[in-house]
This record gives C-alpha cells, structure tokens and sequence, in this order.
C-alpha cells in the first residue's frame, strides 16, 4: 500500500471496504476478475484506486490487448439525447469549448494528451481551421489514423518529460483518471502550457457516473470538488467547471493564475464511496436475481453491461444497444440487439443510474420485454 495520496501526497488513506470484492471492467469494455484496493484520502478527499505492483501488472495486460471501441469497429460511442437522438461525444465536446479556444487566434497550437485514435483531435480541426495539432500516446499504432488529420503535426511517444514545445491549448480527454502518476501528469500539462494558454481536462463524474468505480485502469475518481482542488494545487484557476457538457463527466476549462484551494469536505468523500460501492453491490445482486428469467438480456453494451456479463456469463442470452454501429455485433458469441429485434417477453436489465434509466425504460415503453431498473442510489 502507497504511502502518500497520489494527489496531495498525505498519509491519510483509508481503505473501503467491500470494493476488492466487485468484478470490474476494462476501459475498453471488456469483463475483468475482481480484486485491487479502492482509498479515499482523509486529507483532499480525493478518491483512488492503489497503484500497487498488482495493479501495475494488470495495467499492462489491459493495455496490451487494448481495443477502443472494438464492438463498433472503432467507431467513436455516441451520447444520446432523452429522445435516444445520437450525437458523437468528442463533436459534442469540442464544440463547446472550441469557442472557448478561440481567443487564442487563427494559427495556435493544440496537444492532446492522450489522444487515442484521434476522435478529438479531428474534430478540433474542423472547428479551429489553421490551427496544428500534436498527440500524445503510450505506443504509435493509430499514428497512420492521426497522419490523416488536417493540421496534424506529430505524435510523442510515451511520457512528455522531453517535449520542448510549449502549447496555446493542452487537452487531457478521458486520460487523467488513467495516468499513474496524476499529480506530475497535470504538473507536466501544466509545463507545456504557454503562459496565457488553456489547459482543458474532461473525466468521469463519479457523482453520477457511478460504474466508474469499476474501470480497472482508472486510478483517480473524480468529483468537481476534487478536480478543481487538484488543478488549485498546480496553479490552474478554473474557468468553467461542468457535469452538463456530457453525461457523466465533468468539463474543466482553466488558465494559469493565483488560486485559493478550497477545503475539502473529507466525510463527503467518504459517504460517496462508501455508498457507490453499497450500491454497485445492490446492482449486481438485483442483476443476478433477474438473471433467473428464461431469456435474460442486458440494456448497454458499454462498461455497466460489460461489467455485469462478466459476473453472469451464460444466464446472458443478449445485449441491446441504440447505437448502430454496434449492433449485429457479438462479444463472447453473445450478440448485440436492437431494442426492437428483444424477443417479446424478455427480461432486460438496465445497468443504468435512475436519472437515465427511467426515461428510457418509458421510451422504449412499446416493446413487449420486461425492463429491470436497478436499485436507486442513496442520496
């Protein structure tokens, strides 16, 4: 067990309880054993997985099967409206900050770090025209992809500790909850910034994206609380601070300044953790009895399904998922419906938090299957 919090670097972790019981699931969306330590520290609050060797090894096997997006052949997951409307997330995303960005000029220079296969990345370009852009990845297999990108300039390799250059914009798209060591990963964003530039960070909100507990290879987890705290401490004075651009995470849009760290509400901290890992418990319990029913699917074929398959296994007949690039798609032989393809007395559980689930589920109302909701998340 680490001495230190991997944010603020006090010796005041505490363990919770019940979590090195739970399945998880990969970033990528593939079932994964149970194990690992779930702290929360009792000095910033921030809530963190332990970065032991085990965890270490892990890492490197998630990573070396990695497969982004593999049920929709590496298209990009959309986010879908109340209205089951699909938009691509990383459009949705960079439009709203690229006005932000903007001020900047015609010709500035972006970094993204973590760039994936690019799905931000070309989107920026389309939005900010005579910009350039750099990636920066742990390995260089989507580089011929990146190459494809109007404005894009080069890749780095591995770690940033070498680059010289210094950005008018430095991203951090999904890719802080994944860094092991995240205090010199935003130290080195930081760095790479110009002295008026933009540093721009989108993670999970574990406040309402509770199956995030459950990614193997997120280290950190994030409230909007603990983030900007986090970006305080290396200088960041926050410009927008956000759960409502996307579902589930949270925007931070912030510039080098004088900041006052706030005080962390420790017992807040600790009551969210305890009670996401109660509840993900209650989940999978509700799950597994549903799972009885003679033809059993699951709604999402995205972490929350993905974690649940790998805990039931054979009882899933089927997942259903609205997004049509993965459909007619199978994972472990178990194939990808469509809401309307659910055959008619199905059960289906909805791996989804109440606030997503309910509409849905009233959505979908003319399908002859019995839609399970899970339990409702204790305020």
């Amino acid at each position: 067990m680490p001495a230190e919090c991997l944010v603020c670097k006090a010796d005041a972790l505490d363990i919770v309880e019940g979590f090195a019981d739970l399945p998880r699931v990969t970033s990528d969306c593939k079932p994964w054993p149970a194990g690992g330590e779930l702290a929360v520290c009792g000095a910033c609050g921030m809530i963190q997985k332990l970065p032991n060797q085990a965890w270490l090894d892990e890492i490197g096997r998630i990573y070396g099967a990695y497969e982004i997006y593999h049920l929709s052949d590496g298209a990009e997951q959309p986010v879908f409206t109340s209205t089951g409307v699909p938009s691509a997330r990383s459009k949705v995303l960079t439009c709203f900050v690229a006005e932000l960005f903007k001020r900047h000029g015609d010709a500035a220079q972006l970094l993204d770090i973590g760039c994936g296969n690019g799905a931000a990345l070309a989107n920026f370009s389309t939005a900010l025209p005579g910009w350039s852009f750099d990636g920066n990845e742990l390995l260089d297999k989507s580089l011929e992809v990146l190459q494809q990108i109007p404005g894009f300039r080069k890749l780095h390799i591995g770690s940033t500790e070498k680059v010289t250059e210094r950005y008018d914009v430095v991203s951090m798209i999904h890719s802080l909850e994944h860094m092991p060591v995240p205090d010199q990963a935003l130290r080195e964003a930081v760095r790479l910034m110009q002295a008026d530039g933009t540093l721009f960070i989108e993670v999970p909100d574990l406040e309402t994206s509770h199956f995030d507990l459950l990614v193997a290879d997120h280290l950190t987890h994030f409230t909007r609380t603990t983030l900007s705290a986090f970006a305080a401490r290396h200088g960041v004075a926050v410009d927008i601070l956000k759960n409502g651009v996307l579902p589930k995470e949270i925007t931070l849009v912030g510039h080098c300044g004088a900041v006052v760290p706030g005080i962390a509400d420790i017992e807040a901290a600790r009551g969210l953790a305890r009670r996401t890992v109660g509840w993900l418990h209650a989940v999978l319990d509700a799950a597994t009895a549903a799972s009885a029913a003679p033809t059993f699917g699951l709604f999402g074929s995205s972490v929350s399904g993905m974690w649940l398959y790998g805990a039931l296994r054979d009882r899933v007949a089927f997942f259903v998922d609205e997004d049509k690039a993965r459909v007619a798609h199978e994972f472990d032989g178990t194939p990808v419906l469509t809401p309307e393809q659910i055959p008619e007395g199905a059960t289906v559980f909805v791996p989804l938090v109440h606030s997503v689930a309910v509409p849905l589920v009233q959505r979908l109302a003319g399908i002859k299957a019995n839609f399970i909701l899970p339990p409702a998340f204790a305020a």
